[in-house]
């Protein structure tokens, strides 16, 4: 694997599709494991500890989730999918979070390429 290790978590299958489409032959994702549901998050993100987590929330859930989430993965970045795949936003940690609401495709794949490890180097980050 030399692409970004990516985890997808509870995402219907279109919003996957609508990753996989805009980032082919721009970046490589190589996804590490898709979670239909979040029983073993917190141990999976332990773990695997991707670079890029694709992640849809439910209706009633808030972006705190995710500032919890980050904590335990801070090197990652976040594609946080609203109910409905109406928004998205995208997270790190580095205290901003970037809106990507009628952002265009390729600056969403440059938002997904930023989770690549510098140089390979998946320590350099830690």
């Amino acid at each position: 694997m030399s692409g970004i290790r990516t985890l997808i978590v509870t995402t219907p299958a279109i919003l996957r599709d609508l990753i996989t489409r805009l980032t082919l032959g721009k970046v490589e994702l190589d996804i590490v494991a898709e979670l239909g549901d979040r029983h073993a998050l917190s141990h999976q993100l332990m773990a695997l500890r991707p670079d890029l987590v694709v992640i849809g929330l439910r209706a009633h859930e808030s972006n705190a989730l995710i500032r919890k989430l980050i904590m335990l993965v801070p090197t990652a970045r976040f594609v946080v999918f609203t109910a409905g795949g109406r928004t998205a936003r995208g997270f790190e940690l580095r205290l901003f979070c970037t809106q990507l609401t009628d952002m265009p495709p390729a600056e969403l794949v440059d938002f997904i390429r930023g989770a690549a490890p510098p140089d390979g180097n998946r320590d350099e980050r830690i």
